[in-house]
């Protein structure tokens, strides 16, 4: 197994876990190439129709974007929104390691994974791409805030202070504890005032490239400023065990959870198409391959997040 107990043990002290190398660099290449590939194709695009001097092609993965956005914004917003659909994807999401990862922090073999995901371009200079402190339970249903929903955050640069690496405020999930959420300008994004933390103390977890940041649903995170001259992009993904209340089409064995009248699209995970991604009881129904993830990425109508708290 890649974790230790004494690692499972701290994840379930503090809710969260720092892995110092997670995967080896050759393995993240397919998903730097995937988006090294969309911020040239877009720059190409800005440049044809003049809004655009050039492209910044010379700069590299690390700066090009940078480059691109002191000149032109437009571009930052779809890279941040869009769900880009393709093969690297799904092949990271299903990697061995990381399934590995999720069946030992969610118990099971029978692992739920989200076809959705989060590519994170932090620019430096622009305040949008600051996320506030939150919870992701505070996005969910109350249901789930005692179920584990499993994000594996993985830096495809090294993610330091400077460059606005994750910071976390330690608390044991096995608490349930929710803080209120409010609503920024930037609907439907929602924050925790810093006041209502009391005592819980904020530390940054810096981690290189190959790292990562595993975190529960109610652990309190956030990141802010990146003060450097380049982009620290990230990757994000999430599982949860079978037995949790999802979308995804199964054969639901006698214990496991359906969605409820009133849960959100996505139950407890984000609402996106979710997929058994490891099985030892219903091997059959793995989503194995590329083209069947397509398939169901395209086939899914996301909804719209109902948030507990209207203010």
């Amino acid at each position: 197994m890649p974790l230790s107990s004494s690692e499972v043990e701290r994840f379930a002290e503090q809710g969260f876990l720092v892995v110092d190398r997670l995967l080896p660099d050759a393995d993240l290449e397919p998903l730097i190439e995937l988006l090294d590939g969309e911020v040239a194709r877009r720059a190409e695009q800005l440049v044809a129709a003049g809004e655009l001097s050039r492209t910044y092609r010379e700069l590299g993965f690390e700066r090009q974007l940078a480059a691109i956005s002191r000149e032109n914004e437009s571009i930052l917003l779809t890279l941040w929104s869009e769900q880009l659909i393709a093969g690297p994807i799904f092949r990271h999401i299903t990697h061995p390691t990381l399934l590995d990862v999720a069946a030992q922090m969610c118990g099971s073999d029978e692992i739920i994974a989200s076809s959705g995901h989060w590519f994170r371009p932090k620019v430096p200079g622009h305040e949008a791409f600051q996320i506030p402190w939150h919870q992701d339970g505070g996005y969910m249903h109350p249901a789930c805030d005692r179920t584990l929903i499993l994000t594996i955050w993985m830096p495809l640069v090294d993610s330091t202070d400077e460059r606005g690496c994750l910071w976390v405020r330690p608390m044991p999930h096995a608490t349930g504890r929710v803080f209120r959420h409010r609503q920024t300008p930037y609907n439907p994004t929602i924050y925790i005032d810093d006041e209502d933390f009391e005592q819980l103390p904020a530390i940054p977890v810096p981690v290189r490239k190959g790292g990562a940041v595993l975190f529960h649903n109610l652990t309190p995170h956030g990141s802010f400023a990146n003060t450097s001259d380049s982009v620290r992009w990230t990757f994000d993904v999430r599982y949860a065990n079978a037995a949790t209340p999802t979308n995804a089409a199964i054969t639901r064995l006698p214990g496991e959870a359906r969605l409820g009248p009133d849960m959100p699209p996505g139950g407890c995970l984000p609402p996106m198409a979710d997929f058994l991604a490891r099985s030892r009881l219903r091997p059959t129904e793995v989503v194995a391959d590329e083209s069947s993830y397509v398939e169901l990425r395209r086939r899914f109508t996301p909804g719209v997040i109902e948030l507990r708290w209207k203010d």
